[in-house]
């Protein structure tokens, strides 16, 4: 049997007009199949490239949250000053795209001395800063939906996510129904401004080389928003992944170089949509996987029981006083101390305010 190796040969190098000559697999971006091609044209020149491939069983397989939205987001950001890799060539099908290769590690939480971390982190919040500076009405974003008043910054996208999960989660959990009813009646109703908003930023999804950031990766979730959304993201993927004593302290430094304030009411409320989009990720990827057997789960299975440990803490300090949240947060609380791994590994959230 073929492999995704083998399968998208033809693609790229009808793409490039030239030859593949070497491929190597990746976790970067895990949500799609995503490989490393070296491509040596006509003239023996060397290309280094990036395919991104939706497999048909990934964990968003399905929905509206796919290449073909992340290759418009590229084709839209590709003459404004934002670090993002070139986009080369999309499939007929929208199921792969082919971008030019950043240069740099992915690593962040594990890098040593702390303050290579917090030299890293600093650059980061400039580059968030460069996409949120970024005036979204001159970008061509297709059809998506842009937002007409405040608490439209977090509707949307929320709405998106909830019909997702009716969708696509045969039986959605306890604390994902709450949250989802809970920020649906608490949407923001001030917001600074409208930018396109990564929708995944943070730890693991850029790229740095001697400590400054060379790419922002995996944009399919992207969207038209509050920029405190991807604020939220930040802290939750350097809370799950590592750093986040250095991003949190690097984000005064995005507030003034975007010229946004970290509003600590708006920042708690998308830190628990953060929560509730990833929950929704993990339980519809476990849904795919029982019905396919083709997918390595280990990780939704192991994030998902956090993601319910943290996730009422959140609401808390959002402002949540559903009676309900009690008996879930100690039944996630109960869950997390006897499972193997987590009950040792797994931190409350560090309160914003």
């Amino acid at each position: 049997m073929k492999g995704p190796e083998d399968e998208l040969r033809p693609f790229v190098e009808q793409a490039v007009g030239g030859k593949v000559i070497d491929v190597k697999r990746t976790a970067i971006g895990s949500s799609r199949i995503t490989l490393l091609v070296d491509v040596e044209d006509a003239k023996g020149r060397r290309r280094e490239l990036v395919v991104r491939h939706d497999s048909g069983d990934g964990p968003l397989s399905g929905t509206d949250i796919d290449l073909a939205h992340e290759a418009i987001v590229y084709r839209a950001l590709a003459s404004q000053p934002v670090r993002i890799p070139r986009l080369v060539a999309e499939s007929e099908d929208g199921r792969s795209l082919l971008v030019e290769r950043a240069r740099g590690s992915e690593a962040f939480g594990t890098i040593e001395p702390a303050v290579d971390r917090a030299a890293i982190a600093l650059d980061f919040a400039e580059t968030l800063a460069e996409l949120h500076r970024v005036d979204p009405a001159r970008l061509d974003l297709g059809d998506a939906t842009r937002p007409r008043e405040a608490a439209d910054h977090a509707r949307i996208d929320l709405d998106r996510w909830l019909e997702i999960q009716r969708e696509h989660v045969g039986q959605p959990s306890e604390i994902t129904l709450l949250a989802g009813a809970w920020l649906a009646n608490h949407t923001p109703q001030h917001v600074d401004r409208t930018a396109l908003c990564h929708g995944d930023a943070g730890a693991g999804n850029f790229l740095h080389e001697h400590g400054r950031v060379t790419a922002l990766l995996d944009w399919e979730f992207a969207h038209l928003g509050d920029p405190l959304d991807d604020v939220a993201w930040v802290l939750v993927r350097s809370h799950l992944l590592g750093g986040e004593d250095e991003m949190r302290a690097a984000l005064p430094h995005w507030s003034e170089r975007s010229g946004l304030a970290l509003d600590a009411q708006r920042i708690t409320y998308y830190r628990s949509m953060v929560l509730l989009r990833m929950a929704i990720s993990c339980q519809v990827a476990l849904g795919h996987a029982a019905k396919s057997g083709a997918m390595d789960t280990t990780t939704y299975e192991m994030l998902l029981p956090y993601l319910d440990f943290l996730l009422p803490q959140a609401l808390r300090e959002a402002g949540c006083l559903e009676p309900a949240l009690e008996a879930l947060s100690k039944r996630a609380d109960e869950t997390l101390a006897s499972h193997p791994v987590l009950g040792s590994l797994a931190r409350p959230l560090t309160p914003w305010r």
